[in-house]
């Protein structure tokens, strides 16, 4: 990724000179940010493997979210630059570019841009990487982008000589502007997934409920009981809390208590990459206080038409 980039920075600056193109001169940068996080994201690659220690407690999963956070808002600050450049151009009277060049241009870059992302897209299904997921949609981006670039500039060399010629100063800004809003749902996107994780919202409330489940299936015949779950997502860590609140007198040994943990684990590890859990057992429900912040203990029965918190 980092040596596609390179190379696809260098071809849009070379092409940008050569063509006068903002359009091909966005294209550039969009590679040159690549470039940039791809050395970043190096470093943090390692780092999300590492074990906790005694800096870092809990890992370095938060450096993933992170990272792919500031891609969305380099991504996104670009494309809205880019957008208020090709807005005064256009009022400006447009700009004179080599429309030959930027299509042939436009043509190469695509073929280079899919064929990373799709790699990339291959790579990020089969190790679960965020990271991986993320370049190759940064990687379609240039790609849809140079192919918005190739066919604009190549109805600019048919129109060259027809009655439209005195249209074709506007041909680069009007390809720039119609390719940031077609693209800036896509940072947006990243920044939004990737900042509730840092907030630390949790995953989709199905997942919790194979969670309860799970205890269901080792307790339910057995024991009353009440449960409280807390997940957090940070990359391609999913961090799970259950607590289970034991009623009555029965006390269960501790290998029904493991099995429970056992049980917790198979229902869960098929949908996270890497997923680290506790399961809490008590008959006090004033620790899940302690913990939570005053949390309200959950219902194994809900009253009729209500829900489970």
């Amino acid at each position: 990724s980092i040596i596609g980039a390179l190379f696809m920075a260098a071809l849009g600056f070379g092409f940008a000179v050569l063509t006068s193109s903002d359009a091909v001169l966005l294209d550039g940068f969009f590679s040159l940010i690549g470039f940039a996080i791809g050395l970043v994201s190096l470093r943090v690659a390692t780092l999300v493997r590492r074990p906790d220690d005694d800096l870092y407690h809990f890992g370095y999963a938060a450096y993933e979210p992170m990272l792919n956070l500031s891609k969305g808002l380099l991504m996104a600050f670009v494309t809205i630059f880019a957008l208020i450049s090709a807005i005064e151009v256009a009022v400006h009277g447009g700009r004179t570019i080599q429309a030959g060049w930027a299509s042939i241009y436009a043509w190469i870059a695509a073929a280079g841009c899919f064929a990373i992302a799709v790699s990339q897209r291959m790579l990020a299904k089969k190790t679960g990487s965020p990271l991986l997921s993320v370049d190759s949609k940064n990687w379609l981006i240039d790609g849809f982008m140079s192919v918005a670039v190739g066919i604009a500039f190549l109805i600019a060399v048919f129109l060259a000589d027809s009655a439209y010629a005195h249209l074709l100063p506007y041909a680069d800004p009007a390809v720039v502007i119609v390719l940031v809003l077609l693209s800036l749902p896509i940072p947006f996107t990243i920044i939004r997934e990737n900042w509730c994780q840092m907030l630390g919202r949790a995953p989709g409330e199905e997942l919790q409920e194979k969670a309860r489940a799970a205890v269901a299936r080792v307790l339910e015949a057995s024991y009353d009981y009440d449960t409280k779950i807390r997940m957090d997502q940070l990359g391609r860590l999913t961090y799970v809390q259950l607590y289970v609140v034991l009623k009555g007198s029965q006390d269960p040994d501790v290998s029904r208590l493991d099995g429970c943990r056992s049980a917790v684990h198979d229902a869960l590890k098929d949908d996270f990459d890497k997923l680290a859990f506790d399961v809490i057992f008590t008959r006090d429900p004033r620790w899940i206080g302690v913990s939570v912040g005053s949390a309200v203990v959950s219902s194994k029965h809900p009253p009729q038409g209500g829900s489970k918190r």
